[in-house]
Order: structure tokens, then C-alpha cells, then sequence
């Protein structure tokens, strides 16, 4: 049975150590028992069952930036103040986990995802397509105070930085044209996004400037896995262990890792080599006092990846 499960979504108004392993922004329905009941096997479904099954969930494509205009303008907000203005939060050491220094395509292809939601945000998020990256749901909407998914707002200023490190932008930064992502996006198994992203200045996709990640849908928990993420650090953290699922519970896989706030939608990785390229199974989105949980990549995830490889 999981303890106090908490989102890992970072604000710069979040203060103090204690806080940000804590706080729980965008899934403050998860505290309030949901993921507990759905590991115990009797949880939310995506949809009422019908038949044979659960119905597929709706869908949805949500437009961010789509013409030159709306771009510049979230490239303007973040390179202006806005990351400046996160750093400052940020911790240079003292890490909660070791820092990736390995280098190779893991240091180009995982990022940080930069929003606005009332307040400025970040999360991490990995390039697993030619124009797609993946990160947590939660890190792109904000629940309200009812908890509805449908109600909560959407997060504005998408912006994407692989491989930030202290601050800076080592491969520039990528504005996104979509998100999508299920409608019920805060049923078990769905707390996922894929970014559909737009090129860079020059034309090129995100993936031809830092390359991609693989990525798989319906992995078998049970490989040495990965996890990466920024928890309020300015360098992309690493930890491994054996990745398990827990209970009955095959919408989640978990690793014996701690993170923090910020390591939301961060990879969970199985099969990586020495040049840091791998498969991406799972998104981080929440812990407990002994370990962090991703959402599986699943056939909603499939879904997902199709609509934004594909628009």
C-alpha cells in the first residue's frame, strides 16, 4: 500500500527543500486516495466498460503555438526572464540523486518543459519521435479546485529546452504546436502527454538537432530501468533500479527511486547503452517514501505518439 502520493510538477514559487518534495500542484486528486484505490485493483477507469472492456478514451488535440507570431512570442517570454527567473530556484548541488555526467544522447534528448499555469512551471520531458516529445499530462494542464479533468486549465507558454544545464541552452529551444492527450487524462493510466513540437529557425525537426529516444508501448516491467529528471536542479539527475509494477496495477511501473519536484513526465528508460540511447516505457508522475511511479506506456500512449508523429 503507497503512502502520501504527491505530483512532481516544479513552480518557482515553490519554497524551501521540504516543500518542493511535497507539494502536490497539478494531481491533488492523487492525495486524496485516487492512485491508492486504483493500485488496490478497483480504481478509475478511463471509461465506463462496455462489453468486452473499458471504451478507448476520447482523444484530444490541443493547440499551443501554431503560427510564427504566437512562437516568438513564448521564445521571447522564456529566453527573456523566464527561464532566468526559474534557475533561481534552482539547486547546483546537493542533489537528491547523481547527475547524469555520462553525456551522449541522454544529455541531448531529455529536457526540461517550461509552461505557464498561473505561475511559471517546469517539468522534464524526452524526444522520442521526429517531431514528438513526451512528458506527464500534468505538466501541461493544472487541475482546479474541483478536480475534474475536463475543467482544468490549460498550461500556455509550452516551451522545450534538451539538454539544459545551468541555465543554459546547449541546442536551443523548441516552441510546441500541440498537445495531445486524453481527455480523462487524470484516470489511471493516462497521465501522459505528447508534445507535437514545432521546428526550429532553420527548418529542422527537434529530433534532427538532438536525436530521439526509442520508445515502446506495452513493456513488461521487470528490466534494470533508468529514471532522468530536473527536481528543482539546474543538471538532469539519474537513478536505476529494477523496474516492478506495483500490485495489480499494470497502468503504473515503479522504481526504489527518489526524485522530487520537477522529475514529472521524466523518462523511465530500460535497455540503455553506452552512448545513452535507450527505450522509453514509462513517465514519471508521482512517489511515495520509497519509490517513484510512471505512467506505463500503453495503448493510449500509442494513441498519442500516432496523432503527433502523424497530425
Amino acid at each position: 500500500m503507497f503512502g502520501l502520493v504527491s505530483a512532481l510538477k516544479y513552480s518557482a514559487l515553490t519554497l524551501g527543500e521540504k516543500e518542493m518534495m511535497t507539494i502536490a500542484r497539478a494531481w491533488s486528486w492523487v492525495a486524496a486516495g485516487v492512485l491508492l484505490v486504483g493500485v488496490a485493483g478497483c480504481g478509475l477507469n478511463s471509461a465506463k466498460t462496455t462489453g468486452g472492456g473499458p471504451a478507448e478514451p476520447k482523444i484530444m488535440a490541443h493547440e499551443a503555438a501554431l503560427d510564427a507570431t504566437e512562437q516568438q512570442h513564448v521564445e521571447q517570454y522564456w529566453m527573456g526572464q523566464g527561464i532566468a527567473g526559474m534557475a533561481m530556484a534552482d539547486r547546483s548541488d546537493a542533489f537528491v540523486q547523481p547527475e547524469w555526467d555520462k553525456g551522449g544522447v541522454i544529455a541531448r534528448t531529455v529536457g526540461r518543459i517550461y509552461v505557464t499555469g498561473g505561475q511559471d512551471a517546469a517539468c522534464t520531458a524526452t524526444v522520442v519521435g521526429t517531431n514528438t516529445v513526451v512528458t506527464a499530462a500534468h505538466c501541461v494542464r493544472t487541475s482546479l479546485p474541483d478536480g475534474s479533468s475536463r475543467t482544468a486549465t490549460w498550461d500556455k507558454n509550452l516551451y522545450f529546452v534538451p539538454g539544459y544545464r545551468d541555465g543554459q541552452s546547449p541546442h536551443g529551444g523548441f516552441t510546441v504546436r500541440r498537445v495531445h492527450m486524453a481527455e480523462d487524462w487524470q484516470a489511471e493510466g493516462n497521465d501522459v502527454a505528447m508534445l507535437e513540437m514545432n521546428p526550429a529557425a532553420d527548418g529542422r525537426n527537434v529530433s534532427a538537432v538532438v536525436g530521439a529516444q526509442k520508445i515502446a508501448f506495452g513493456a513488461k516491467p521487470g528490466s534494470p530501468t533508468h529514471q532522468f529528471g530536473y527536481p528543482y536542479t539546474s543538471r538532469v539527475l539519474h537513478c536505476e533500479g529494477p523496474g516492478t509494477q506495483p500490485g495489480d496495477a499494470p497502468q503504473f511501473f515503479r522504481i526504489p527511486c527518489l526524485m522530487g519536484v520537477g522529475s514529472s513526465g521524466g523518462p523511465y528508460i530500460v535497455d540503455l547503452d553506452p552512448a545513452g540511447m535507450g527505450t522509453v516505457v514509462a513517465v514519471n508522475v508521482s512517489s511515495d517514501a520509497a519509490y517513484s511511479y510512471g505512467t506505463a506506456l500503453g495503448p493510449v500512449a500509442s494513441r498519442l505518439f500516432a496523432q503527433s508523429e502523424h497530425p
